[in-house]
């Protein structure tokens, strides 16, 4: 991550912040004008490279609107899962590098239509989403069906079996497109997957994880309030998100440790060795 770290540093301040609100209210709009228009204004935003080079250069842009489904029902639920997601990996990596991610993923998707012919969608960068989620807060637990906890990445595990079932029923173009989609994820997690290593994010959450649980048990015995720990803590200040829910926190890459800092200390400290 150096290589982003640098970036950052230089390109960081054109980075949009809650860009996945941005995104799910773009596919709001979509989702009305579909059920006003009919399905030919999804025809008129979906990428396609021929007509990008007539002229219509839109649809780089308003294919991540178009939504996965046109179903009340599930695109609610899809809207409340994917503005999570968003919001966990922008927290978690950083306003920039979700970006960074996210228009990865877009891009990659928008070469593999070009190359291989066809219409450009977000599916693949919505699963890709979705297993940096369940990479990175792998004991996280959904509630399937609203009634059954599940945790996220035995999810996850579903996913990869239904695309490699996929992968294998699909063409030479088909397989291209699977693989060219999801490079983005390769890029980004490639390495932990290989050595078999937790990220740094991972260990954080499982040790605060582990220190709510112990501290729950001790406590919970002598006090009926609800106990309320701290995910979040700055290494020079001491602040949290519960002293100050406003805060964002951010590790800090080029420290020797999972080091965390409020945003007032993120560039203003020493870093450790």
């Amino acid at each position: 991550m150096n290589f982003l770290d640098k970036m950052e540093r230089k390109w960081g301040r054109f980075a949009i912040p809650n860009l996945m609100l941005y995104i799910l209210l773009g596919n709001g709009i979509v989702f009305l004008l579909y059920h006003l228009m009919g399905p030919q204004i999804e025809f008129l935003l979906a990428f396609n490279w021929q007509a990008v080079l007539h002229g219509q250069v839109w649809r780089l842009i308003t294919f991540i609107f178009i939504p996965n489904s046109y179903s009340i029902i599930w695109f609610i639920f899809m809207a409340f899962l994917y503005y999570s997601i968003g919001s966990a990996l922008e927290h978690a990596w950083g306003t920039f590098k979700f970006n960074v991610y996210y228009f990865t993923g877009a891009l990659l998707t928008m070469i593999a239509s070009g190359v291989l012919g066809g219409f450009g969608t977000t599916y693949y960068i919505n699963l890709s989403l979705f297993l940096a989620y369940a990479t990175l807060f792998p004991n996280v637990q959904f509630l399937l069906y609203g009634l059954i906890p599940v945790k996220v990445k035995y999810l996850a595990y579903l996913d990869v079996a239904l695309l490699l079932f996929e992968f294998i029923q699909q063409g030479l173009a088909g397989k291209a497109l699977i693989i060219i989609s999801l490079f983005n994820y390769i890029l980004f997690f490639g390495s932990t997957l290989t050595r078999g290593r937790q990220t740094a994010t991972q260990k954080q959450f499982n040790k605060t994880k582990r220190a709510q649980s112990s501290t729950q048990r001790h406590y919970k015995s002598s006090s009926s309030e609800p106990i309320q720990v701290a995910f979040h803590k700055c290494h020079i200040c001491g602040k949290t998100e519960l002293t100050h829910p406003d805060m964002d926190f951010r590790y800090c890459s080029k420290c020797n440790g999972n080091y965390e800092y409020c945003m007032e200390h993120l560039k203003n400290h020493t870093h450790v060795e």
